[in-house]
Protein backbone atom coordinates (compact mmCIF):
# COMPACT_ATOMS: atom_id res chain seq x y z
CA UNK A 1 0.00 0.00 0.00
CA UNK A 2 1.27 3.58 -0.82
CA UNK A 3 0.56 6.42 2.23
CA UNK A 4 -0.61 9.51 1.51
CA UNK A 5 -0.77 12.43 3.70
CA UNK A 6 -2.75 14.96 2.41
CA UNK A 7 -2.97 19.20 3.31
CA UNK A 8 -4.64 22.11 2.04
CA UNK A 9 -4.66 25.60 3.17
CA UNK A 10 -7.83 27.67 2.16
CA UNK A 11 -9.95 30.45 3.28
CA UNK A 12 -12.58 29.90 5.75
CA UNK A 13 -15.87 31.45 6.26
CA UNK A 14 -17.40 31.16 9.56
CA UNK A 15 -21.23 32.26 8.62
CA UNK A 16 -20.82 29.71 5.34
CA UNK A 17 -18.46 26.69 6.52
CA UNK A 18 -19.85 24.17 3.68
CA UNK A 19 -20.06 20.49 3.91
CA UNK A 20 -17.61 18.89 6.36
CA UNK A 21 -15.72 15.17 6.08
CA UNK A 22 -18.27 13.77 3.49
CA UNK A 23 -21.23 13.00 5.73
CA UNK A 24 -19.12 11.63 8.51
CA UNK A 25 -19.54 15.32 10.75
CA UNK A 26 -21.46 18.28 10.11
CA UNK A 27 -21.37 21.66 11.59
CA UNK A 28 -23.49 22.60 14.57
CA UNK A 29 -26.28 24.84 12.96
CA UNK A 30 -25.91 28.07 13.37
CA UNK A 31 -27.69 31.19 13.85
CA UNK A 32 -27.62 34.52 11.32
CA UNK A 33 -24.49 36.25 11.57
CA UNK A 34 -22.53 38.02 9.19
CA UNK A 35 -19.20 35.93 10.70
CA UNK A 36 -15.57 36.62 9.59
CA UNK A 37 -12.82 35.20 7.33
CA UNK A 38 -10.34 33.02 8.50
CA UNK A 39 -7.66 31.09 7.27
CA UNK A 40 -8.01 26.89 7.60
CA UNK A 41 -5.44 24.20 7.29
CA UNK A 42 -6.38 20.84 6.90
CA UNK A 43 -3.88 17.53 7.19
CA UNK A 44 -5.31 14.13 6.95
CA UNK A 45 -4.06 10.64 5.17
CA UNK A 46 -5.15 7.89 3.28
CA UNK A 47 -3.26 4.31 2.03
CA UNK A 48 -4.00 3.07 -1.26
CA UNK A 49 -2.82 0.35 -4.08
CA UNK A 50 -3.15 2.77 -7.08
CA UNK A 51 -4.02 5.80 -8.01
CA UNK A 52 -7.38 5.14 -8.41
CA UNK A 53 -7.53 5.27 -4.95
CA UNK A 54 -10.61 2.80 -5.09
CA UNK A 55 -9.46 1.08 -2.06
CA UNK A 56 -8.39 4.00 -0.32
CA UNK A 57 -8.59 3.91 4.09
CA UNK A 58 -8.23 7.05 5.19
CA UNK A 59 -7.46 9.28 8.25
CA UNK A 60 -3.78 9.93 10.02
CA UNK A 61 -4.34 6.81 12.18
CA UNK A 62 -4.38 5.05 9.06
CA UNK A 63 -0.91 6.09 7.80
CA UNK A 64 1.28 5.22 10.68
CA UNK A 65 2.61 9.05 11.27
CA UNK A 66 3.13 9.74 15.16
CA UNK A 67 0.12 12.32 15.15
CA UNK A 68 1.56 14.40 18.58
CA UNK A 69 4.69 14.99 16.06
CA UNK A 70 2.57 15.95 13.19
CA UNK A 71 1.26 18.90 15.70
CA UNK A 72 3.82 19.85 16.85
CA UNK A 73 5.48 20.01 13.17
CA UNK A 74 3.06 22.80 12.63
CA UNK A 75 3.57 24.37 16.35
CA UNK A 76 7.03 23.68 17.42
CA UNK A 77 6.93 25.09 20.75
CA UNK A 78 3.88 26.45 21.31
CA UNK A 79 1.52 25.68 24.46
CA UNK A 80 -1.23 23.71 23.52
CA UNK A 81 -4.41 23.39 26.24
CA UNK A 82 -6.53 20.26 25.31
CA UNK A 83 -10.49 20.85 25.57
CA UNK A 84 -13.53 18.56 25.76
CA UNK A 85 -17.19 19.35 26.03
CA UNK A 86 -18.54 15.95 26.97
CA UNK A 87 -15.57 13.71 28.47
CA UNK A 88 -16.17 10.23 29.17
CA UNK A 89 -14.91 10.34 32.47
CA UNK A 90 -12.75 6.85 32.00
CA UNK A 91 -11.07 9.02 29.29
CA UNK A 92 -10.43 12.13 31.12
CA UNK A 93 -6.86 12.86 32.16
CA UNK A 94 -5.77 13.29 35.64
CA UNK A 95 -4.99 16.26 35.71
CA UNK A 96 -8.37 17.51 35.32
CA UNK A 97 -9.82 16.05 39.06
CA UNK A 98 -13.20 16.31 39.45
CA UNK A 99 -14.25 19.77 38.42
CA UNK A 100 -16.82 20.16 35.47
CA UNK A 101 -19.02 16.84 36.30
CA UNK A 102 -22.38 16.99 34.64
CA UNK A 103 -25.38 14.63 33.49
CA UNK A 104 -25.66 14.38 30.23
CA UNK A 105 -28.89 13.44 28.39
CA UNK A 106 -29.84 10.89 25.45
CA UNK A 107 -31.82 9.31 23.77
CA UNK A 108 -34.33 12.44 24.16
CA UNK A 109 -34.03 12.54 27.53
CA UNK A 110 -35.09 8.75 28.25
CA UNK A 111 -31.48 8.15 30.36
CA UNK A 112 -28.37 10.69 31.64
CA UNK A 113 -24.86 9.50 31.64
CA UNK A 114 -22.22 11.17 33.82
CA UNK A 115 -19.65 13.38 31.86
CA UNK A 116 -17.39 16.05 32.35
CA UNK A 117 -16.26 19.40 30.77
CA UNK A 118 -12.69 19.87 30.97
CA UNK A 119 -9.69 21.81 29.66
CA UNK A 120 -6.21 20.86 30.75
CA UNK A 121 -2.09 21.76 29.40
CA UNK A 122 -0.70 18.99 27.09
CA UNK A 123 2.44 18.03 28.77
CA UNK A 124 3.89 15.76 25.93
CA UNK A 125 3.88 15.13 22.40
CA UNK A 126 2.46 11.57 23.57
CA UNK A 127 -0.08 12.78 25.57
CA UNK A 128 -1.18 14.49 22.28
CA UNK A 129 -1.73 11.87 20.38
CA UNK A 130 -3.13 9.65 22.64
CA UNK A 131 -5.76 12.20 23.15
CA UNK A 132 -6.45 12.52 19.09
CA UNK A 133 -6.08 8.82 18.60
CA UNK A 134 -8.79 7.66 21.08
CA UNK A 135 -11.18 10.49 19.94
CA UNK A 136 -10.78 11.88 24.09
CA UNK A 137 -10.66 15.76 22.75
CA UNK A 138 -12.57 18.15 21.14
CA UNK A 139 -9.95 20.09 20.23
CA UNK A 140 -6.60 22.67 21.08
CA UNK A 141 -6.20 26.14 21.95
CA UNK A 142 -2.78 27.08 20.92
CA UNK A 143 -0.48 29.72 22.66
CA UNK A 144 -4.01 30.64 25.11
CA UNK A 145 -3.51 31.55 28.90
CA UNK A 146 -4.26 28.64 31.42
CA UNK A 147 -5.93 28.19 33.72
CA UNK A 148 -8.24 29.57 31.52
CA UNK A 149 -10.59 33.08 31.34
CA UNK A 150 -14.61 33.31 31.85
CA UNK A 151 -14.07 34.80 28.47
CA UNK A 152 -12.57 31.99 26.74
CA UNK A 153 -14.63 29.21 28.62
CA UNK A 154 -18.02 30.77 26.96
CA UNK A 155 -16.28 30.73 23.90
CA UNK A 156 -15.25 27.15 23.83
CA UNK A 157 -18.59 26.33 24.95
CA UNK A 158 -20.09 27.94 22.17
CA UNK A 159 -17.96 26.45 20.20
CA UNK A 160 -19.02 22.92 21.42
CA UNK A 161 -21.97 23.26 23.82
CA UNK A 162 -24.45 22.62 21.74
CA UNK A 163 -22.88 19.42 19.81
CA UNK A 164 -24.21 16.11 19.71
CA UNK A 165 -21.44 12.89 19.26
CA UNK A 166 -24.47 10.50 20.17
CA UNK A 167 -26.21 11.05 16.39
CA UNK A 168 -24.99 10.41 13.30
CA UNK A 169 -23.56 12.22 11.52
CA UNK A 170 -22.02 13.52 14.37
CA UNK A 171 -21.93 17.51 15.23
CA UNK A 172 -19.27 19.37 17.47
CA UNK A 173 -18.16 22.33 16.43
CA UNK A 174 -19.89 25.77 16.28
CA UNK A 175 -17.81 27.78 13.67
CA UNK A 176 -19.50 31.12 14.68
CA UNK A 177 -17.79 30.55 17.94
CA UNK A 178 -14.25 30.34 16.44
CA UNK A 179 -13.63 34.30 16.09
CA UNK A 180 -14.64 34.69 19.63
CA UNK A 181 -11.26 31.90 20.47
CA UNK A 182 -8.97 33.08 18.41
CA UNK A 183 -9.46 36.52 20.30
CA UNK A 184 -7.95 34.65 23.13
CA UNK A 185 -5.74 32.22 21.14
CA UNK A 186 -3.04 31.96 18.39
CA UNK A 187 -5.10 29.55 16.85
CA UNK A 188 -7.57 26.87 17.09
CA UNK A 189 -6.87 23.08 16.53
CA UNK A 190 -10.40 20.95 15.85
CA UNK A 191 -10.39 17.04 15.64
CA UNK A 192 -12.48 16.49 12.83
CA UNK A 193 -13.65 12.25 11.17
CA UNK A 194 -12.37 11.59 7.97
CA UNK A 195 -13.65 8.45 6.40
CA UNK A 196 -12.13 5.59 8.68
CA UNK A 197 -9.90 8.07 11.22
CA UNK A 198 -9.43 11.58 12.53
CA UNK A 199 -8.16 14.03 10.79
CA UNK A 200 -6.61 18.43 12.23
CA UNK A 201 -8.61 21.43 10.98
CA UNK A 202 -6.15 24.64 12.00
CA UNK A 203 -8.12 27.36 12.14
CA UNK A 204 -6.25 31.06 12.26
CA UNK A 205 -6.70 34.41 11.50
CA UNK A 206 -3.10 34.19 9.65
CA UNK A 207 -2.36 31.39 6.73
CA UNK A 208 -0.23 29.23 8.92
CA UNK A 209 2.85 28.05 6.48
CA UNK A 210 4.46 24.70 6.93
CA UNK A 211 4.67 22.89 3.86
CA UNK A 212 8.19 22.46 4.14
CA UNK A 213 8.21 20.67 7.59
CA UNK A 214 5.53 18.44 6.63
CA UNK A 215 7.09 17.50 3.42
CA UNK A 216 9.64 16.28 6.09
CA UNK A 217 7.71 14.51 8.23
CA UNK A 218 6.00 12.73 5.44
CA UNK A 219 9.36 11.40 3.34
CA UNK A 220 10.66 10.61 7.16
CA UNK A 221 7.81 8.61 7.36
CA UNK A 222 7.73 6.85 4.07
CA UNK A 223 4.63 9.20 3.10
CA UNK A 224 4.01 10.56 -0.27
CA UNK A 225 2.86 14.14 0.23
CA UNK A 226 -0.04 15.24 -1.60
CA UNK A 227 -1.27 18.79 -1.45
CA UNK A 228 -4.81 19.55 -1.89
CA UNK A 229 -7.04 22.91 -3.18
CA UNK A 230 -10.00 21.89 -0.95
CA UNK A 231 -9.55 20.02 2.29
CA UNK A 232 -8.43 16.21 2.09
CA UNK A 233 -11.36 15.20 4.41
CA UNK A 234 -13.55 16.79 1.69
CA UNK A 235 -11.88 16.24 -1.99
CA UNK A 236 -11.09 12.91 -4.04
CA UNK A 237 -7.63 11.40 -3.15
CA UNK A 238 -7.76 10.20 -7.27
CA UNK A 239 -7.81 13.93 -8.56
CA UNK A 240 -5.11 14.84 -6.27
CA UNK A 241 -2.89 12.15 -7.29
CA UNK A 242 -3.55 12.80 -11.30
CA UNK A 243 -2.96 16.62 -10.83
CA UNK A 244 0.46 15.36 -8.43
CA UNK A 245 1.65 13.29 -11.20
CA UNK A 246 1.04 16.13 -13.84
CA UNK A 247 3.26 18.46 -12.02
CA UNK A 248 5.91 15.83 -10.92
CA UNK A 249 9.32 15.69 -12.79
CA UNK A 250 10.57 12.38 -12.98
CA UNK A 251 14.21 13.85 -14.15
CA UNK A 252 15.23 15.20 -10.93
CA UNK A 253 12.45 12.83 -8.58
CA UNK A 254 12.40 9.49 -9.81
CA UNK A 255 9.36 7.43 -11.00
CA UNK A 256 5.83 8.82 -9.32
CA UNK A 257 5.59 6.12 -6.28
CA UNK A 258 2.06 5.60 -6.86
CA UNK A 259 1.24 3.10 -9.35
CA UNK A 260 -0.76 3.40 -12.15
CA UNK A 261 -4.42 2.21 -12.28
CA UNK A 262 -5.14 -0.29 -14.96
CA UNK A 263 -8.83 1.45 -15.62
CA UNK A 264 -9.14 4.90 -17.37
CA UNK A 265 -8.84 7.70 -14.90
CA UNK A 266 -12.05 10.14 -14.70
CA UNK A 267 -9.52 13.23 -14.74
CA UNK A 268 -6.82 12.03 -16.82
CA UNK A 269 -9.28 10.52 -20.28
CA UNK A 270 -7.35 7.90 -21.16
CA UNK A 271 -6.18 5.25 -19.50
CA UNK A 272 -2.60 4.92 -18.02
CA UNK A 273 -1.71 1.53 -19.61
CA UNK A 274 0.75 -0.71 -17.72
CA UNK A 275 3.82 -2.93 -19.27
CA UNK A 276 3.34 -6.41 -19.12
CA UNK A 277 5.58 -9.19 -20.12
CA UNK A 278 3.30 -9.74 -23.18
CA UNK A 279 2.98 -6.23 -24.31
CA UNK A 280 4.25 -2.79 -24.09
CA UNK A 281 2.45 -0.06 -23.71
CA UNK A 282 1.79 2.17 -27.23
CA UNK A 283 3.19 5.50 -28.03
CA UNK A 284 0.82 7.98 -29.63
Amino acid sequence: MVLGLGYSNTDFETARPGRLCRGRERWIQRWEDPGVSLKRLVISGAAFSDDSARDAVRGLNCIGVDIGKLVRTVFPDAKLIGFKEEGQLFQTPESVGDGGMYWAQRSGGRFVEPCQRWSCEVDSDEHLAELIAEDAVDGFLVNAEFPLSDTLKEAIYLLTGQGNDDRWPVARFQPLAMHDILEHSAALICIHQDKHGPAIGIYSREEIECRDGLIQLASGNGCLPVPFAIPPMLARWDRALYELRSQWDESSMGEFPVPAASEASRWGGRPVRKETENSLASEE
